[in-house]
């Protein structure tokens, strides 16, 4: 464990413009969204957020119990226009009483970018846990035409190199 945090995985609101937000990530890799939920709800509670960035989650687990924030998640977006949040199971066969999206969250990066109009002019895209998805959703994004400094990545080990 480190003494004090590292890095800095903030949501950019300074462009105007750029006021789409597609927050991706693997089970543990919620926590950062979760936070800027909450603080965006308290702020509009206040009074203090207008509701001018919008929030898109794809939260991707292999099987429904492993979401943590679901429930709070799904609330927040039931009470507030500025939040999109969908949930997806990638072993469907493992979780049979799962009704909601399957497959891996980052093969679901463009299906709903474009269903939420998330585009490479007004969004920036932040991508958090499992190596794999961050790097697969990377490449996602990039062949939409995203560029470096519009995705911000958070990843939550380094695997080991396999020697060939």
């Amino acid at each position: 464990m480190r003494k004090v945090p590292k890095g800095r995985f903030m949501m950019e609101t300074s462009k105007p413009e750029r006021n789409h937000h597609l927050l991706v990530c693997t089970v543990t890799g919620i926590a950062p969204f979760v936070s800027y939920v909450r603080f965006l709800f308290k702020e509009w509670k206040e009074g203090k957020f207008r509701g001018d960035h919008k929030l898109f989650v794809l939260n991707g687990a292999s099987r429904s119990w492993e979401f943590g924030y679901e429930q709070e998640l799904a609330k927040f977006a039931q009470e507030v226009p500025w939040l999109e949040y969908v949930p997806t199971v990638s072993r469907p066969w493992e979780d049979e009483n799962w009704k909601g999206e399957t497959g891996r969250v980052d093969e679901l990066i463009r299906k709903y970018a474009d269903q939420w109009g998330c585009t490479a002019q007004n969004s920036t895209a932040y991508l958090c846990g499992h190596p794999d998805m961050v790097e697969n959703g990377k490449g996602i994004l990039k062949r939409a035409g995203f560029q470096k400094e519009h995705l911000k990545e958070e990843i939550y080990w380094i695997p080991e190199k396999v020697a060939t």
